[in-house]
């Protein structure tokens, strides 16, 4: 019985010392989804102004401290709604920045200025969590279909960011 319990004690302090679960993504990793992103939307790729630390602690509410590596863009004129954020947070962090960034897709959703060509776009708009990565979408081709629904022009919306996910998810294998 003393053995037992002497191995219980083992596995149990070997398993707490064991390094955190693979879920942690190198900056190499980072790079890589960003890079695809982008290469997957091509010319459709519009954001093109630099969103900075501050802009991401004021605007979007991340915490610099949450923040090991960011890259984030967005539109250069307010006509237009694309952007993309992409956040390596800190350890312990990166439920903060997912619900920081909820509740940004919130307020773009709820609150903000939209013009109606963009409002499909805008409740398209995707936050999604990968180990220590948060990605924020709102991205992709313009249907200028003046025939459709706003459920056309959801489904529209959803499948561009769509594109995206699945080169973030495809990077990160």
């Amino acid at each position: 019985m003393k053995k037992l319990l002497l191995m219980l004690f083992v596995s149990f302090l070997l398993i707490g010392c064991a390094p955190a679960a693979a879920s942690g993504y190198t900056e190499a990793q980072f790079d890589k989804a960003v890079e695809a992103v982008k290469a997957e939307y091509g010319e459709d790729y519009i954001p093109s102004a630099e969103i900075n630390l501050q802009q991401l602690e004021e605007v979007y509410k991340i915490n610099k401290a949450w923040i090991k590596k960011s890259f984030a863009e967005g539109p250069m004129m307010s006509l237009n709604t694309d952007m993309f954020i992409a956040i390596m947070a800190t350890d312990g962090n990166v439920d903060k920045v997912e619900e920081a960034l909820l509740d940004y897709k919130d307020y773009l959703i709820n609150e903000s200025f939209q013009y109606p060509m963009n409002m499909a776009k805008v409740k398209a708009t995707q936050v999604v969590k990968k180990g220590n990565l948060v990605f924020l979408l709102v991205l992709g081709k313009f249907d200028d279909d003046p025939e459709q629904s706003e459920e056309q022009a959801l489904k529209f919306a959803q499948d561009e960011i769509q594109r995206g996910i699945d080169a973030i998810n495809e990077a990160l294998k």
